[in-house]
C-alpha cells in the first residue's frame, strides 16, 4: 500500500512539474487590431464599451485585453498566445481571421476620453469620444 501511495505522488509531482514549465517559452504576443469601434459620445458615469476588431492567425488565440487609464483616456493592448512560438515543428496556416473582443470603461469626467490602442510594430489606432 505504501508503494501504491509513493507512486500517485511521485505521478503527482512529474504532472505539476510539466504542466508549469519554467523553461518553456513565452507564447504570449500582441496582437494586430484592424480597427476600434467607439460611440461619438457617451453620458458621465455611464458604461463606455469599446470594440476592438483583433486578427489572428490559425496559430493565434485571443487571451485578453490590457487597459491603462486616467481620466481623460486610456490605452488598450490585445494580448494573444502563439502556438508557434518555442515549437519547431509547427506549421501556421495562411488564414488571418478576425475576431472583435469588447472593452468597458466608466469615464467619471466630462470632455474628450481618447482611447489609444497598441499594435505593436505598427503604428497604433486612436478613438475620441465625448464624455457629456
Amino acid at each position: 500500500m505504501k508503494r501504491a501511495w509513493f507512486g500517485i505522488g511521485v505521478a503527482c509531482l512529474v504532472g505539476a512539474a510539466v504542466a508549469c514549465n519554467p523553461f518553456a517559452p513565452d507564447q504570449s504576443v500582441v496582437l494586430g487590431v484592424e480597427k476600434i469601434d467607439a460611440p461619438a459620445t457617451s453620458p458621465v458615469g455611464s458604461p463606455l464599451t469599446v470594440v476592438l476588431t483583433v486578427t489572428i492567425n490559425m496559430c493565434q488565440s485571443f487571451d485578453h485585453i490590457e487597459a491603462t487609464s486616467v481620466a481623460s483616456g486610456a490605452s488598450l493592448t490585445a494580448w494573444g498566445v502563439d502556438a508557434s512560438i518555442g515549437n519547431k515543428d509547427v506549421t501556421c496556416p495562411t488564414i488571418i481571421k478576425t475576431e472583435a473582443h469588447s472593452y468597458q470603461f466608466n469615464p467619471s469626467v466630462r470632455g474628450p476620453f481618447q482611447i489609444t490602442v497598441d499594435r505593436g510594430r505598427v503604428s497604433p489606432l486612436t478613438a475620441t469620444v465625448q464624455v457629456q
